[in-house]
């Protein structure tokens, strides 16, 4: 299958899942974060707020804030169309062009996405290689893409998603920017060094 109708297909299955459903798969996931030794070290977690059916991080933000982390929401960059940047998560909010609540940029101090420890993405589906597809808008790619340039091993980019969201092997293209992991409600996986 194409990536278009891979993603159509997984958004479909998402949008199916009662509220129950999700938030034992939000308390699932919490728990395989929470275990994680990037945890323990990391300051700065940048995470999303759900929509159209992800696997919310809700759960382990509110565990992580308790523990002393600095977690962050990503925000449209003004200056550089189709860049992220990061502000407080429980920060004042704006809402984009998609809809989607974000730190409002002119009230919130913003982080430059290389002062993140560990950024949780959101994915469509992925593969055990750590493939990743998204919603199609490449903000995280972009974003990111100096890691594949630079040598910098921070942030490490842990996408999160329902178990039933892995398939077989993604089409990859070349602006793809590789996870360190995967992280479902039933397991983890390590992708890319």
């Amino acid at each position: 299958m194409d990536r278009n109708s891979i993603r159509q297909q997984m958004r479909e299955q998402r949008m199916q899942l009662s509220s129950q459903q999700q938030l034992l798969s939000a308390r699932k996931l919490a728990q395989l974060l929470l275990k994680q030794s990037w945890f323990q070290r990391a300051n700065n977690i940048a995470m999303y707020l759900a929509n159209d059916g992800e696997i919310d991080p809700r759960v382990f933000a509110d565990i992580a804030h308790h523990r002393g982390k600095q977690c962050f929401l990503p925000s449209m960059h003004p200056a550089k169309s189709g860049h992220l940047w990061f502000g407080d998560y429980d920060g004042i909010k704006t809402t984009n062009k998609f809809g989607i609540e974000e730190p409002d940029s002119k009230r919130n101090q913003m982080l430059n996405p290389k002062q993140v420890d560990i950024v949780l993405l959101p994915l469509v589906a992925f593969d055990q290689q750590g493939g990743r597809l998204g919603m199609g808008g490449g903000y995280y790619d972009r974003t990111f893409e100096f890691l594949q340039t630079s040598g910098l091993q921070k942030p490490r980019l842990i996408g999160l998603a329902h178990h039933f969201q892995q398939v077989e092997k993604l089409p990859i293209e070349s602006w793809d920017v590789p996870l360190s992991a995967i992280i479902t409600d039933e397991k983890v996986i390590t992708a890319a060094s």
